[in-house]
């Protein structure tokens, strides 16, 4: 079978996968017209820009990532393929972003071939089939579709890894292409998760600087803190280790163990309108969040076995299915962080590591892909710092005019 053939079959898999996502939005979200109304108003900005050849303003961006956190994200693979579009082409016109344009020869991939034909044969896909009773049917029909789209996943991969000489195959990669296979299809997909990976992925497959996943660890763990300290002082006292169970949430966007395909395409829809920090805020979140959910099986000062305890933890965690959680509220305490904070971590990490091979995965870490004036959040202290002086200021104003 020619591989027109097989563009044919990623095709009608892809159609399919849309038509089953408009009945997926009617049946899963309350989402009212003016959600459509703002979304068809940025596409109308874009096409704008697009015409004059104008620079999007602040303001562009602010609206785009507040609609990108509401329910659903953009709504539809239509929306995406525009918006996502634009974006990425708009990043990619940054000097910094800047890559050889030459593919690499297939014969330097061919120490990943076989992880790589691995990895999609277990991919998230088949998980998938079970989440939506729609989607059911390819469990055991559409055989030839399903393996057609599986095997090309592989060639999608290894395309997307050759558009830039210094990528760095690394397991779980290959589901976030999924997912851009999904949107831009088999032809123009390749080119776009190039963009997407040397903008929001440098720094884990860089060649030059080889990723330090303890480092990158003790990075979440910070902001961790950040979220509660409270909680998360127990929840290593109880563990006595990094949280090594939430690499993978970092380095694929969850794209690996998210069952729910309309689900990680909305919160992928939340995650291209950020900058990298909101990733490791929400996956310590999530930490926050879920251990809350289990912390009265835990009595930290009870002479109970330690060990019990850090076994328990860790089965919660591993077990986790990350369609099931509520990503709604998340987003939303993730909107109420101050993502500058991120940069003092990068900032007090970069000063403890020696190596030059740190210092550059700390650099691409901190890539911010937007100004950050558009991402600050003011925090609850200096909230009430800010309305304790404006009661000071008319207590002063009222006794200065009696």
């Amino acid at each position: 079978m020619n591989n027109e053939n097989n563009i044919i079959y990623v095709e009608k898999f892809n159609n399919d996968i849309e038509t089953i996502e408009q009945l997926y939005i009617k049946s899963h979200y309350h989402i009212p017209p003016v959600n459509y109304k703002n979304i068809d108003k940025i596409i109308q900005k874009m096409y704008q820009y697009e015409s004059s050849n104008e620079k999007p303003d602040i303001n562009f961006w602010k609206q785009l990532h507040q609609i990108s956190a509401l329910q659903g994200g953009f709504l539809s693979m239509e929306n995406r393929r525009k918006i996502y579009s634009f974006i990425l082409e708009f990043l990619f016109k940054d000097e910094k972003y800047k890559i050889i344009p030459e593919k690499v020869t297939k014969k330097k991939l061919n120490t990943d071939e076989t992880t790589i034909k691995n990895d999609c044969l277990r991919s998230v896909l088949f998980k998938t089939f079970n989440s939506d009773k729609n989607l059911y049917k390819y469990k055991n029909e559409e055989k030839t579709v399903v393996d057609i789209y599986i095997k090309e996943l592989m060639e999608f991969t290894k395309e997307a890894l050759g558009n830039c000489e210094y990528f760095n195959y690394y397991q779980g990669y290959q589901e976030i292409c999924l997912y851009f296979m999904i949107i831009f299809g088999r032809k123009q997909g390749p080119k776009y998760m190039t963009m997407f990976s040397k903008i929001f992925l440098d720094y884990a497959l860089s060649k030059k600087y080889q990723i330090n996943y303890e480092m990158i660890l003790d990075i979440l763990n910070d902001c961790c803190n950040l979220v509660n300290k409270k909680v998360n002082t127990i929840i290593n006292k109880i563990t006595k280790t990094k949280p090594y169970y939430s690499l993978p949430w970092l380095i694929t966007i969850f794209t690996h163990s998210n069952e729910n395909i309309f689900n990680q395409l909305a919160l992928l829809d939340y995650f291209i309108t950020c900058n990298i920090s909101h990733v490791y805020f929400f996956s310590a979140n999530i930490i926050v969040n879920e251990f809350n959910k289990i912390s009265t099986k835990f009595n930290i000062n009870s002479p109970i076995d330690e060990f019990m305890y850090m076994e328990m933890f860790l089965k919660h965690f591993q077990n986790i299915k990350i369609n099931l959680i509520d990503f709604n509220s998340l987003i939303q305490k993730n909107e109420r962080i101050n993502q500058k904070y991120f940069e003092d971590i990068i900032l007090i990490t970069k000063r403890k590591v020696n190596n030059e091979n740190d210092k550059g995965t700390l650099d691409l870490l901190n890539n911010k892909i937007y100004d950050n004036k558009i991402f600050k959040k003011h925090s609850f202290k200096n909230n009430i710092l800010f309305i304790f002086l404006c009661l000071i200021m008319l207590f002063l104003a009222y006794k200065f005019y009696k």
